[in-house]
């Protein structure tokens, strides 16, 4: 396989990973006894707003878009970008449920979006450092 398919199957990949984490539980919280974990899809679909998921796969897409446009920088960018919407979920979802009874923990889901983001820039990083797409 040449340099420039296998730039674009690792930024497919992470574009694969960040839908599968859509659905993966995102978080766990545990307070007053109950457990309370969601995924970001259902949570979502519970207040009615399913099409708010798709803020989740726009980097992912337009770097995939760029990757098969044979665009290494783009790659990077949208890379960048879907990490930072990642560490962004983070702080948000950790700031919600601050409190002396309260057990949070990330789920499966955060850390497949995390990796999918990760593979994606790492994918960037590969057409640029093997110079991919260049004639």
């Amino acid at each position: 396989m040449d340099k420039n398919k296998k730039v674009q199957v690792v930024v497919l990949a992470g574009l694969v990973l960040t839908v599968i984490a859509l659905f993966l539980t995102l978080y766990k919280v545990t307070f007053m006894g109950k457990d309370v974990s969601d995924s970001i899809f259902n949570a979502y679909k519970d207040q009615g707003k399913t099409g708010y998921t798709m803020l989740f796969l726009v980097a992912p897409l337009l770097a995939s878009i760029f990757v098969l446009l044979k665009k290494r920088i783009p790659v990077i960018i949208f890379g960048l970008l879907q990490c930072g919407l990642w560490a962004l979920l983070t702080s948000i979802f950790k700031g919600q449920f601050k409190g002396a009874a309260v057990t949070f923990e990330y789920g499966t889901g955060f850390y497949v979006g995390l990796l999918g983001a990760v593979i994606i820039l790492v994918g960037g990083i590969m057409a640029i450092a093997t110079k991919a797409f260049k004639e």
